[in-house]
């Protein structure tokens, strides 16, 4: 079974919005400081991490990003 993550990420100067894909929350978390890193070319100071959403990989499943709505 895999996921779909939607993460709220603080980085020092802005918060970004990240979407991983992975089997479980700990390869999730491990494959956000990856992507983190390929972006940016030098991994970014992290200030703070929050799961956001999971939802189950299927085929109508995804995101709506509105940077004014957060959805909670």
């Amino acid at each position: 079974m895999a996921y779909l993550y939607r993460f709220d990420v603080a980085l020092e100067a802005k918060e970004i919005v990240s979407v991983i894909f992975a089997e479980n929350d700990e390869s999730a978390f491990e494959h956000l400081d990856v992507e983190l890193e390929k972006f940016y070319l030098k991994e970014p100071t992290v200030k703070e991490v929050i799961l956001r959403e999971k939802k189950r990989l299927g085929k109508k499943s995804g995101y709506i990003l509105d940077p004014e709505e957060k959805g909670w």
